[in-house]
């Protein structure tokens, strides 16, 4: 194995792993609106957002939300006492992808797959796909 590459892909994997704790759940769940997302959402950023059968619990269909979109009509996810954990990072040059799993009070709420790409040296986040473990109860509904 090459140790300066390795080395190279270690360092991504902070960055990324950085990215996603400073920047993409605050961003994603802690923010009180939606008002702007930070640069580092590029602005191709989409969200692929599932329509749950209520009585079954099954996804019947899903589409692309993008920024544009998340910022007019998607509700946000409010999480106040939000954790959060990052199992495995996985970066290949230029693209990434990881697994954030968000915890509300204790309770696993979502587990996020987000996707980055390297633009001009800088992690973008481009995507993200999530399971919502709690599917019955909208986001930013949840009881006070």
């Amino acid at each position: 194995m090459n140790t300066a590459r390795h080395r190279v892909a270690a360092s991504d994997e902070q960055r990324v792993r950085a990215l996603l704790e400073d920047v993409y759940v605050r961003d994603m769940y802690v923010k009180r609106d939606r008002g702007a997302f930070s640069r580092e959402f590029a602005r191709c950023f989409h969200m692929l957002s599932p329509t749950i059968d209520g009585a079954t619990g099954d996804v019947t269909d899903a589409r692309w939300i993008g920024i544009d979109g998340m910022l007019a009509n998607h509700p946000k996810a409010m999480l106040p006492s939000v954790r959060f954990e990052v199992p495995w990072v996985d970066v290949a040059g230029h693209a990434a992808v990881a697994r954030v799993d968000v915890f509300e009070a204790g309770e696993h709420v979502f587990t996020d797959y987000v996707s980055l790409y390297r633009v001009k040296g800088a992690w973008k986040l481009v995507g993200k796909l999530f399971h919502h473990h709690r599917p019955s109860v909208a986001p930013g509904t949840e009881p006070e």
